[in-house]
């Protein structure tokens, strides 16, 4: 399903994988993200997905011209979860919008690891 509208020089179609793709190009710049991985994963973070997949860690919905976004991300220890969570569904919000037109009703953010670092 995408979205379609009408305009004086034709048609304009955004499916929800390019939707995918702006809201996880998003996330991954913010703050205290690690990156995302994929939605189902339970068990533990068995991959972190790389730049070229990060749609596979967003689930969109349309409903009309209003967009709900859910991600799966890893953080940063050590980083303020809740701040990090704001930031990237402010952000998110802000590209969505910004970049298609469309109203992001809703971002929720799944923390689903956060990641350690360690230093050689």
């Amino acid at each position: 399903m995408s979205e379609n509208r009408k305009t004086d020089y034709g048609n304009i179609e955004i499916a929800r994988e390019a939707l995918a793709t702006i809201a996880g190009a998003a996330a991954v710049r913010c703050y205290g993200i690690v990156g995302m991985v994929p939605r189902g994963i339970r068990q533990g973070v068995a991959e972190i997905l790389g730049k070229d997949a990060l749609g596979q860690g967003v689930e969109v919905s349309l409903e009309g011209d209003e967009v709900k976004i859910d991600l799966w991300v890893v953080m940063c220890y050590g980083v303020n979860i809740a701040e990090v969570a704001h930031s990237v569904m402010e952000t998110v919000r802000y590209e969505i919008e910004k970049m298609t037109g469309l109203r992001a009703v809703e971002v929720n953010v799944n923390v689903v690891g956060v990641r350690v670092f360690q230093q050689s």
